[in-house]
């Protein structure tokens, strides 16, 4: 399809002849199916009858009806002599705007079903696919009577998980006991609770580009001022993190030390004790992400330099999805006691506390893997990421991918300006991958995509047989429109 009629144009009508109905309403209904993801706002004016009918291959009279049947139904207006244009509609009736991330869980929840979701392979999240690998744990996960925790509400999750997490975090490094942890719903929620204690509007949040993908719109829920400042292999880049902070007032810095997210990158000790020291001249609060703590692939003997062992006022924040199931949703915040008190208050007005039996199951989790396991877990990752850069280097030569040391996912950056559109064919050939703008801060990374090696050599090896011919289409298609 021409590529001057725009790139929404280009993704809304991509498969319309798979829709079922004559060609005018299969037109159509993509079309509106665009206006109500929000693709095309309101006012805009649709491409004209004749270019557009001779880009899909059908007759102007076919493209004349569609735009008809978008009028019958009060989707857009036909002015005479000046073309058709989206219609506005109330407030109430109003789909959220449609940016990457919200296209990318619309791709997930269009395969996440019983029809076809086996033939579509998901690498769009960092996490395992299965729970095969969890840790044997004697007696079954959950005891025969959950009468013994009496209410089930404890606000800031039951003491003995809060026990297992504190042995579990001092293991990797950062000495904590039970009393300084809340229990929350995963990595998200912990860090949407702190977003909402120490984010006010127009307050500077300063973090490294990519970035997790769920960041931004944490900070962005709260009018935060976000700062994107470079990454490379040893992490944030902490010289450009002092020069955005000195021109912010108290702002609050985001780093993701102990496995950057999505590339991978491990922070320096030296990078570690020059943010700490920035935090200091600057009156910066640090967050700081140890999601991915424990996942080190590498066999340099370097372990992640953790901010908040060295400095008690870093705020920590982490999650079990990373290490055991994204499906249990336990997540932690580590925090001083004055704010730790606060951040429970805070969740009080929307989640009383966590659920009880995914808990338990954590605590058992926790207590079950042991070294041996917790070793065997990183020389399948780190067999996996291999696999996945080796097959990458020779099937999609034309792609730059990093080296991730940590995690489980590889960050590749692509020969065009930006991924989106490529990211919604690869669904279309049954892969699901996140393009860059669902990770990019700062305009500047809309051509990578993140990628997750957690799934099965077998799974891997057929997601970049997928990926390859989706590349082979899309760049034939932009030849096309050169």
């Amino acid at each position: 399809m021409d590529q001057d009629l725009g790139w929404w144009v280009r993704i809304a009508l991509d498969g319309w002849r798979e829709r079922s109905g004559p060609r005018y309403r299969r037109i159509a209904e993509a079309l509106a199916d665009a206006m109500e993801r929000r693709l095309v706002g309101a006012r805009t004016r649709l491409p004209a009858e004749r270019p557009l009918a001779d880009a899909l291959g059908v007759s102007r009279g076919t493209l004349v009806r569609a735009y008809d049947e978008l009028a019958d139904a009060g989707l857009v207006e036909r002015r005479q002599g000046a073309g058709t244009y989206v219609r506005p509609r109330p407030a109430w009736t109003q789909a959220p705007v449609e940016n990457a991330a919200s296209a990318l869980l619309r791709r997930r929840l269009a395969h996440d079903g019983p029809a076809g979701h086996d033939d579509v392979i998901d690498l769009s999240l960092s996490v395992p696919a299965g729970v095969d690998h969890l840790p044997h744990v004697e007696g079954g996960l959950l005891p025969h009577d959950l009468g013994s925790y009496g209410h089930g509400l404890h606000p800031a999750g039951l003491p003995e998980l809060r026990a297992a997490l504190a042995d579990h975090l001092t293991r990797l490094g950062l000495p904590t006991t039970a009393e300084r942890l809340i229990v929350t719903s995963g990595a998200r929620h912990a860090l949407s609770l702190v977003a909402a204690a120490l984010v006010a509007p127009g307050r500077t949040v300063i973090a490294g580009c990519p970035a997790y993908p769920g960041f931004s719109a944490v900070v962005a829920a709260r009018g935060g001022r976000l700062v994107g400042v470079p990454v490379d292999p040893l992490g944030v880049d902490a010289h450009a993190v002092e020069r955005a902070a000195a021109q912010a007032r108290g702002p609050l810095v985001y780093v993701d030390s102990a496995g950057h997210d999505p590339t991978g990158a491990l922070l320096s000790a030296a990078r570690r004790d020059s943010l700490l020291g920035t935090a200091r001249r600057h009156g910066a609060l640090i967050v700081e992400d140890l999601s991915q703590a424990g996942l080190d692939l590498d066999l340099d003997g370097r372990p992640a330099a953790h901010l908040a062992a060295a400095d008690d006022s870093v705020i920590a924040v982490g999650s079990l999805s990373k290490m055991f199931w994204a499906g249990l949703r336990v997540g932690w915040v580590r925090a001083p006691a004055p704010l730790r008190d606060h951040l429970l208050r805070l969740r009080s007005a929307s989640d009383l506390a966590p659920g009880v039996p995914t808990q338990i199951i954590a605590g058992r989790l926790l207590r079950a893997a042991g070294a041996g396991w917790r070793e065997g877990l990183r020389a399948t990752l780190r067999d996996r990421r291999d696999l996945l850069l080796e097959l990458l280097a020779r099937h999609l030569p034309a792609w730059r991918v990093g080296d991730p040391r940590a995690g489980l996912s590889a960050w590749a950056v692509l020969p065009i300006t930006e991924s989106e559109t490529f990211t919604h064919l690869a669904a279309r050939y049954g892969v699901i991958v996140a393009s860059g703008a669902t990770a990019c801060v700062d305009g500047g990374h809309h051509d990578g995509v993140r990628l997750s090696f957690a799934e099965s050599p077998r799974t891997l090896e057929s997601a970049v047989d997928r990926l390859v011919a989706a590349w082979e289409e899309h760049t034939r298609r932009l030849a096309a429109s050169r």
